[in-house]
C-alpha cells in the first residue's frame, strides 16, 4: 500500500493511497474431457481442450507449431507434441506441452517372385505388419487390390500368389487404423538374364569366332533352357553346344549375331552381339630389288612389312633362316616370306630374283697361217649372246674387234663383256696350215780345242715339199756341216713350196770352258710380246785372249785383248729364256742360259678405283677415277674425246675407255662401266589398295610399293599431304598423288583415285496420323539404292534389323531409322509419327481418396476429347451411381479400384484408374444411461448408426440375473437412429438398475460384430 500526497501552488494538498497487489501465476490445465488421442498414427482426429487460471486479461493465447491463436481447444490433430502459450497483459507467460499419441502402424511388403512372363500374373508378395493396435496374438487384416480371394483376416503376415504389375494392399489393425502399400511387379523382372563372352575371329576370313552365353536368374530359373543364334539377315546358325545354362556356338564368321534364350515357361530374351575379326593380313613392300647384277653380284634385296592381322608379327624366310623383314645379298632364285601374327594367322609370299645371262664364248673362226714365221693368220670369237649386248673385245694383242688379223702362229687370249658387266674369257691357237720345214734335230760337235776345225753340225729337218736344200753360212750345202771350228754356223733350209726357209744358227765353242756369270737382268719395259728391250750383262772369266759374247738377241761383242774380265751388256732382249754364247780364240765356246722377266703389265688398280655413279635415272653428275699399277710410272690417262686426267667427271650411264701410258711409252686400254641407278617405277598394289566402303567415310586405303632408283629408304610424299607412308589409311574419296624421293632426291610419281559408292536413298511409307492414342503407325522401308548395293536391311531405334519391305507398328514419337546395305554402309534418319487425331485421356486428378466405411465420394473424370463420346464404362460397376456418366458418386464397402474407360466416336479408348481406401471408423452409438420418465428425455434406449451399418439383426437386453427383459430383430435404421427398449418389460416398468445389453450389428463391409454393455435405468 502507498500514500501519495499531492500539493499545489497555493500550498493546497490533497493524500490519495495506492494498494498494488501480486496477480495470480498462470496455471495451464488439460480439458481431460475434451482432449482425446487420434485413433490411428495417420489420422487427424485428435483434439486438445485446454483451461487456464491466472493473470491478468487481457490474454493472449498461441499454439504451436500450428500458428493458432486465440482459442482454447483444438481438432483434427495428428499425433505429436503441441504447445501451448499465454501472455498475459503484464507480460507474464506460461506454457504447457500437449502429448498426442497414436501407436504407428509398420508394414511392409516384400517381393517373393516376380511374374515369369509378359501377361503372366503369377508374382507372389507377402505383406506383414507391427505397431498400431493388433487384433489378438498381434494381427492384423490384409486387403489387396488384386486377387482378393487371397485377402486375410487376422493374420500376421498374407501372401498373394496370382499377382503383377502396380498393386497396393491395405493393412488394418483391430482399431480401424489402415497402410497402404503400394508396389509394382513388373514382368520378367528378376526372371533371368544372361551375359556374353565373345571370343573373336582368331584370323580374317576364317569362322572360328566363338560365343558364350551364361544365363541366370534373380529367382528361380526356370530349365530346361532353349539358345538359338541367327546372323543379323535372319539365318540360323545351326550346332553350338548347350550344357545346362551355359551355351557355346559353334564357330562363326564375323559380324552381328542374335542371340534367343528361351526357358521352359516360354519367356524368352534377346541380346545382339558383334563378332570381330582382325584385318586381313597382308605382305607390303617398302623397297626391292629382285635383279642381281653381273660384276660384283649378290646384291638384290627385299625389303618388306606385315599390315593387318594381329601384331606382333614374325617373319621366316627359305633363305638363310633369316628371321627380319629386310634380307640382302641375293643372288637369282626364288625366296619365300612367310608371316606369323600374334595369333598364327600366317601369310605367304615369293619373290623371284633374276641376274643377267652373260655371253658365253662357244668357239672360234682360225686362219690359219701357211708358212712358218709368217702374219697372215686371223682369229674370230664365236659367241652366244646373254641378257646384254656386248661390247668390249680385250685380245691379249692389240685389237678391240670380235676378228683380228695379220697375226703370227701362237696363242691367243680374248676376254668379251657386255653391258650389263658380264664377261667371258677364251683362249685359241693359230697353227700352220702348211707342210712347213722344221728342224727336228741338229748335231753339234764342238771343236776339241779352241782354235781346231775339228767341229761339226749336223741338221736333220722334215716337212716342207719336195727335195729340201741346205745352205750353211759356210756355205755348206750339206746338212752335215763338218770340220768347222768354233763358231756360229747359221743354216738355210729351203725346198720348192714357196715359204720363206728356215734358217737357224748353231755354234760351236771352244774348250774348256770360260767361267761365266750373268746379272744385271732387267725386264721388259713393257708387257707385250713383241717388246725385246730387256737387258742382262754377262761376265767372263777366262784365260784366253780372244773373247766373242754372243748374245740370243743377236747382239755381240768380241775382246781381243787380254783382260782380268770379260763384261758385255745386252739390250735388244725379249722376255722370256735367252742366252749368251761365249767363244774363246775362236776354238771353244760356252752357252749361258737365263730368263728376263715380262714387265708387270699396266692395269688399272682396283683398290683405287673411284666410281661415282649419276645420282639419278640419266643424271650426268657421275665421275670416275682411276689409277694405274704395274709398268712404270709416271703415267698418263687419256679418255676418249676429254683432256688428260686420271678424273673424268660430268658423266652418265656407260662404258668409258681409258688408255694408259707408262714413262717407257707401255700402253694399257681398258673401260669403266658407269652405271645409273634404275628410275623409280612406284606400283600401287590394286589388291591391297582399297576404295572408301561407304558414302562419306575415310576408310580408303592406297597401298603402294617402289622399285629402281638409289637403295635405302624412300620418302614419300602425298599431295594432298594425307602422309608420309607407302601405304595411307582412313582416306576420303578423291585422287592422290604421290611422289617418292630415294636417299638422292631421285623421284617418281604415281596417282590413284580413291572413289566411293553412292550415298544410300530409300523410299518410305508415307506418314500417317494415327485415329487415336493407342494407334500404331505401320511403317516400312519399300525400296534403298545406292550405297555397295542390294541386301538392304533397317532398323528402327538400333533394334533388330527388318528387310526391305518389312512392316513394323510404331506408336506415336520419334523414332530413329537406319537403312544397311551389304557393307553396313548406314543411312541414319529419323521420322516422326505424329500424335493422334484425338488425343482422348480421362484423368481423375489423383491416384487415391480415403473415404469412412459407409460413405460416399464424388469421383469426376475429367476427359480430354476433341470428337464426342460414345460409351463409359466402370469396372467395376458395383458402387457406382451414375455410371453412364464421367463423374459419379462411389461407396464401396471396402478397398476397392476403380477403372473409368471413354470411347469416342471413333472408337479411340482411354482410362485412368483410381484406389478408393475405405477406413472402417465404425460407428455404432449406444447410451448408458436412460430415464424413461416420459419427460422427452432418454426416455428410451436410442441407437445411433452411421451409414456404414448395414442391419442390427439383433438387440437383447438382460437384467442383471440374466432375465431376457427386451429382444428385436433387424431394427429399422433408416433415419440413422432407432428408438428401442422404453425401461418396460412385459408392459410393465422395470426397476431402476443396470441391464446388459447384446446387439449384433452388421456393416457394408460384410463384418458382423457382437456389441455387450451395460446400461444404467434411473427414475
Amino acid at each position: 500500500m502507498y500514500d501519495f500526497t499531492v500539493k499545489d501552488a497555493n500550498g493546497d494538498s490533497s493524500n490519495i493511497t495506492v494498494t498494488i497487489t501480486n496477480s495470480n501465476p498462470i496455471n495451464i490445465t488439460s480439458d481431460l474431457n475434451y482432449t482425446k488421442d487420434p485413433s490411428c498414427y495417420n489420422k487427424r482426429n485428435g483434439r486438445i481442450g485446454m483451461n487456464y487460471t491466472g493473470g491478468v486479461e487481457p490474454t493472449l493465447i498461441a499454439w504451436s507449431p500450428l500458428n493458432i491463436y486465440g482459442v482454447s481447444r483444438l481438432s483434427f490433430l495428428g499425433a505429436g507434441t503441441y504447445t501451448v502459450t499465454i501472455t498475459d497483459s503484464l507480460g507474464c507467460i506460461a506454457t504447457k506441452d500437449f502429448v498426442l499419441r497414436a501407436d504407428t502402424l509398420f508394414s511392409k511388403v516384400t517381393i517373393d517372385k516376380y511374374p515369369s512372363c509378359a501377361g503372366i500374373c503369377d508374382g507372389q508378395v507377402t505383406a506383414m505388419a507391427s505397431g498400431g493396435n493388433p487384433f489378438l496374438g498381434g494381427n492384423y487384416n490384409f486387403y489387396w487390390s488384386f486377387n482378393t480371394k487371397d485377402n486375410c483376416m487376422r493374420a500376421k503376415t498374407c501372401t498373394n500368389d496370382s499377382i503383377c504389375g502396380d498393386q497396393f494392399v491395405l493393412i488394418e489393425d483391430r482399431g480401424g487404423c489402415a497402410d497402404t502399400l503400394f508396389f509394382s511387379l513388373p514382368f520378367g523382372i528378376g526372371n533371368f538374364q544372361d551375359s556374353v563372352v565373345v571370343d573373336s575371329v582368331r584370323c580374317f576370313g576364317e569362322a572360328n569366332g566363338v560365343a558364350h552365353v551364361f544365363v541366370s536368374s534373380k529367382a528361380t530359373l526356370k530349365t530346361p533352357i532353349q539358345v538359338t543364334m541367327q546372323s543379323l539377315p535372319g539365318n540360323t546358325i545351326p550346332g553350338g553346344v548347350l550344357n545346362g545354362t551355359e551355351y557355346t556356338s559353334p564357330g562363326v564368321r564375323a559380324g552381328k549375331y542374335v542371340i534367343t534364350i528361351t526357358d521352359s515357361a516360354g519367356c524368352s530374351i534377346l541380346d545382339t552381339i558383334d563378332i570381330f575379326e582382325p584385318d586381313s593380313l597382308e605382305i607390303i613392300e617398302n623397297a626391292l630389288d629382285t635383279t642381281a647384277s653381273c660384276n660384283p653380284g649378290n646384291d638384290a634385296f627385299i625389303d618388306l612389312r606385315a599390315f593387318g592381322g594381329t601384331q606382333p608379327y614374325t617373319y621366316k624366310w627359305n633363305f638363310m633362316a633369316k628371321t627380319t623383314p629386310r634380307i640382302v645379298g641375293l643372288s637369282s632364285g626364288t625366296y619365300t616370306v612367310t608371316v606369323t601374327d600374334a595369333h598364327g594367322c600366317t601369310q605367304s609370299k615369293s619373290y623371284t630374283v633374276s641376274a643377267p645371262t652373260g655371253p658365253k664364248i662357244i668357239g672360234f673362226n682360225n686362219t690359219d697361217v701357211f708358212c712358218p714365221g709368217d702374219s697372215s693368220g686371223c682369229v674370230e670369237v664365236l659367241y652366244n649372246l646373254g641378257t646384254g649386248t656386248v661390247n668390249t673385245f680385250m685380245w691379249n694383242v692389240p685389237g678391240n674387234n670380235p676378228r683380228i688379223c695379220n697375226l703370227p702362229s701362237g696363242k691367243y687370249t680374248i676376254r668379251i663383256e657386255d653391258s650389263n658387266g658380264c664377261f667371258d674369257t677364251a683362249s685359241t691357237t693359230i697353227n700352220f696350215s702348211g707342210n712347213g720345214i722344221r728342224i727336228d734335230s741338229a748335231t753339234i760337235k764342238n771343236p776339241s780345242c779352241p782354235g781346231k776345225s775339228d767341229g761339226y753340225i749336223i741338221v736333220t729337218a722334215q716337212g716342207g715339199n719336195g727335195l729340201l736344200t741346205y745352205k750353211w753360212s759356210n756355205n755348206v750345202t750339206s746338212q752335215v756341216n763338218v770340220n768347222i771350228k768354233a763358231g756360229t754356223y747359221t743354216v738355210t733350209i729351203d725346198d720348192i713350196g714357196g715359204c720363206p726357209p728356215v734358217i737357224d744358227s748353231f755354234t760351236l765353242i771352244d774348250r774348256p770352258k770360260p767361267t761365266m756369270q750373268v746379272s744385271g737382268l732387267q725386264p721388259t719395259s713393257c708387257s707385250a710380246i713383241t717388246s725385246c728391250d730387256g737387258q742382262a750383262q754377262i761376265e767372263v772369266f777366262t784365260s784366253d785372249t780372244i773373247v766373242t759374247i754372243t748374245w740370243s738377241s743377236g747382239e755381240q761383242k768380241q775382246y781381243f785383248n787380254r783382260q782380268n774380265s770379260y763384261k758385255d751388256t745386252a739390250r735388244l732382249l725379249c722376255s722370256g729364256r735367252q742366252y749368251a754364247i761365249v767363244s774363246v780364240n775362236n776354238l771353244c765356246s760356252d752357252t749361258v742360259y737365263f730368263d728376263i722377266a715380262l714387265a708387270v703389265p699396266i692395269s688399272i688398280d682396283s683398290t683405287k678405283l673411284t666410281i661415282i655413279p649419276p645420282k639419278c635415272y640419266k643424271f650426268t653428275d657421275g665421275s670416275v677415277s682411276v689409277a694405274a699399277k704395274g709398268g712404270t710410272g709416271p703415267y698418263t690417262y687419256m679418255w676418249e674425246n676429254n683432256p688428260p686426267s686420271p678424273i673424268l667427271s660430268g658423266i652418265g650411264d656407260g662404258y668409258y675407255k681409258v688408255t694408259i701410258r707408262d714413262a717407257k711409252g707401255c700402253i694399257f686400254l681398258d673401260s669403266v662401266r658407269v652405271r645409273q641407278p634404275d628410275s623409280i617405277k612406284i606400283q600401287v598394289i590394286l589388291g591391297s589398295t582399297l576404295d572408301v566402303s561407304c558414302f562419306g567415310k575415310q576408310d580408303g586405303r592406297i597401298a603402294t610399293t617402289w622399285t629402281g632408283g638409289n637403295k635405302g629408304k624412300g620418302q614419300f610424299v602425298w599431295n594432298p599431304n594425307v602422309g608420309q607412308d607407302s601405304v595411307l589409311t582412313g582416306l576420303a574419296a578423291g585422287t592422290y598423288t604421290l611422289v617418292v624421293f630415294d636417299t638422292n632426291l631421285c623421284s617418281g610419281t604415281v596417282q590413284h583415285t580413291i572413289n566411293e559408292p553412292p550415298k544410300i536413298s530409300a523410299t518410305i511409307t508415307p506418314i500417317d496420323t494415327p485415329a487415336c492414342t493407342n494407334d500404331q503407325f505401320v511403317f516400312s522401308v519399300l525400296n534403298a539404292t545406292g550405297g555397295a548395293g542390294p541386301q538392304y536391311r533397317y532398323t528402327i531405334q538400333d533394334g533388330p534389323p527388318n528387310q526391305i519391305g518389312d512392316e513394323v507398328p510404331l506408336f506415336s514419337g520419334i523414332y530413329s531409322i537406319k537403312i544397311y546395305d551389304k557393307n553396313n554402309c548406314v543411312l541414319d534418319t529419323s521420322i516422326v509419327v505424329p500424335d493422334p487425331i484425338n488425343n482422348l485421356s480421362v484423368d481423375f486428378g489423383k491416384e487415391t481418396e480415403t473415404i469412412q466405411l459407409g460413405d460416399s465420394v464424388l469421383l469426376r473424370g475429367i476427359v480430354n476429347s476433341t470428337t464426342l463420346l460414345d460409351s463409359i464404362i466402370w469396372t467395376p460397376i458395383q458402387f457406382v451411381s451414375t455410371s453412364t456418366q464421367t463423374t459419379s458418386f462411389v461407396n464401396p464397402p471396402r478397398n476397392q479400384m476403380y477403372v473409368l474407360t471413354v470411347v469416342d466416336e471413333n472408337g479411340c479408348t482411354a482410362s485412368d484408374k483410381i484406389s478408393i481406401i475405405v477406413e472402417n471408423n465404425r460407428r455404432f452409438y449406444v447410451p448408458n444411461i436412460i430415464s424413461p420418465n416420459n419427460d422427452g428425455t432418454n426416455d428410451h434406449f436410442k441407437i445411433s448408426v452411421g451409414p456404414d451399418v448395414e442391419e442390427i439383426s439383433l438387440l437383447q437386453i438382460y437384467d442383471r440375473w440374466g432375465g431376457l427383459v427386451y429382444s428385436n430383430s433387424y431394427l429399422d435404421i433408416s433415419a440413422g437412429e432407432v428408438n428401442t427398449w422404453n425401461g418396460r418389460f412385459k408392459d410393465q416398468p422395470c426397476n431402476p438398475g443396470v441391464y446388459a445389453y447384446i446387439a449384433s450389428v452388421k456393416f457394408r463391409d460384410g463384418f458382423v460384430l457382437q456389441y455387450r454393455g451395460d446400461i444404467t435405468l434411473i427414475r
